[in-house]
């Protein structure tokens, strides 16, 4: 469930059975909560907390919402936990290692490198007892064959679609910002998503999520156009959503 995805303010709820791992914390605590409710996912169902990097549309609200919660643990890698101070904003924060698979619940989730101007960002990959698996990568200028590798087989794919190309270009933003978004530290564009759904596409690709599209530089139908061009070069039938900022928006796999 994407509570929310953008500059403004980023959250995912991963929700297998009684478990919900929360992905970001870029709302308030109480804008959080909120929209969980609202999305049918119980507040008191979050065992944790990850965060995929210290940029404040990502962790703003982590330090009351984790308390709200009950003091739940906050997952990081160890350049994000001290790059957003996150040892003294909440309770029990833990490291989240590349490569190393944490339980919470029965969701196993492992952390893979992403390509950020961040101190140490991460994607995250959850997988379930059922043969399940969600992929997440956002925030990142390329998708590096470490990425692809991780996301291999996932059955949802959550994926950034930040800008299209011709957008940016010929927007209002100022050239060192158009170059920052553009190098390989920056946001993936329409295109480079598709060219990773072209990739990542296989038989059990059931449905994907475009992610943290810009207001400014992108629309839902550019981004969706892309990707689902990619899929039907491949004869694909996977679903394609956009998800939005200020509303919350589901993959799910079906019910066995």
């Amino acid at each position: 469930m994407f509570l929310g995805s953008g500059s403004s303010g980023n959250a995912t709820a991963v929700t297998y059975g009684d478990t919900t791992v929360l992905v970001d914390a870029g709302f308030s605590a109480r804008e959080t909560v909120r929209r969980l409710e609202n999305a049918g996912v119980r507040a008191a169902s979050v065992r944790a907390i990850v965060i995929t990097h210290e940029h404040g549309d990502h962790v703003r609200g982590v330090r009351v919402l984790a308390k709200r919660l009950g003091d739940v643990p906050v997952f990081s890698t160890p350049g994000t936990r001290r790059a957003g101070s996150l040892d003294s904003a909440v309770s029990d924060p833990r490291d989240l290692r590349h490569g190393q698979p944490e339980l919470v619940g029965d969701l196993e989730m492992v952390a893979f490198r992403t390509s950020h101007d961040a101190a140490e960002p991460i994607g995250i990959r959850f997988d379930a007892p059922d043969g399940y698996s969600f992929g997440l990568a956002t925030d990142t200028g390329e998708l590096t064959p470490e990425t692809l590798e991780a996301l291999a087989g996932c059955r949802l794919l959550g994926i950034e679609c930040n800008h299209d190309l011709e957008m940016l270009e010929n927007g209002s933003y100022p050239y060192f910002l158009k170059q920052r978004i553009l190098s390989t530290r920056g946001h993936l564009s329409n295109d480079a998503a598709a060219g990773g759904i072209s990739l990542l596409a296989h038989d059990g690709l059931l449905a994907i999520a475009a992610l943290h599209m810009s207001r400014e530089n992108n629309v839902p139908r550019r981004a969706q156009r892309a990707l689902a061009a990619a899929l039907a070069r491949l004869d694909h039938g996977a679903s394609v959503l956009c998800a939005g900022q200020d509303c919350a928006c589901a993959i799910e796999a079906p019910e066995a």
